[in-house]
């Protein structure tokens, strides 16, 4: 893989990808992105993640179809007609295509799982449960870099997780691993950034609560 972008213009233009080319992504390339991903730190250098690569036709399409299910079920279709922000709306139109399409346009699917700790553990993943799985997450993300930098494009999706013991059967995925993320990739059909976000001082803060970072510029 050769970066092709610097690692701050690769993060204001890594926007979710949602529509995908039908080209194939080379093992070389694959392989590539993936490590980047394992490079992500996680606490105590545990590395408790396992990226699941989907890319047989027929387990795309049961995934595509749980995806779909689950889709539809959290956005059924009177609350995709009551978005009225335009923005909203251009979102939610690339995310019901995902939705329709995740099974047969994005030639590869990656599922992040991780081990469930043993019972009993005094783990701060297993005591404080709203922690489990928060390391992977900086995994997905370096994944998406690592995809930006060489021409690929993904998104982060969780939407499986409503029938997530669905999806486990179809991957035979054990029952003591959990899923947390899925993420769609390909060369994209969309293009990249740049990113619409809401400047730094809107969402930080000085010091105490509610005191307005300055900005230097």
């Amino acid at each position: 893989m050769s970066d092709t972008i610097g690692l701050l213009d690769g993060m204001s233009t890594t926007r979710s990808i949602r529509r995908f080319l039908p080209d194939p992504i080379p093992d070389e390339l694959l392989h590539a992105v993936l490590e980047a991903a394992t490079w992500a730190p996680s606490g105590s250098n545990s590395q408790g993640w396992r990226l699941l690569v989907i890319r047989d036709p027929e387990q795309r399409r049961q995934i595509g179809e749980i995806y779909r299910e689950g889709f539809f079920a959290f956005y059924p279709a009177e609350r995709l007609a009551s978005e009225t922000d335009p923005s909203r709306q251009r979102m939610m139109t690339g995310a019901v295509y995902l939705a329709e399409h995740l099974g047969t346009e994005p030639p590869v699917l990656v599922m992040f799982c991780q081990n469930r700790p043993p019972a009993g553990s005094n783990s701060p993943s297993s005591t404080c449960p709203w922690t489990r799985g928060s390391s992977i997450y900086l995994a997905v993300q370096n994944l998406l870099l690592a995809a930006r930098a060489s021409g690929l494009g993904g998104c982060l999706t969780t939407v499986h997780l409503l029938y997530e013991a669905e999806a486990k059967a179809a991957l035979g995925i054990p029952e003591d691993v959990d899923t947390f993320a899925l993420v769609p990739l390909g060369y994209p059909g969309d293009r990249f950034g740049p990113l619409n976000r809401k400047p730094v001082s809107d969402v930080s803060y000085l010091d105490t609560w509610g005191t307005p970072l300055p900005d230097p510029r």
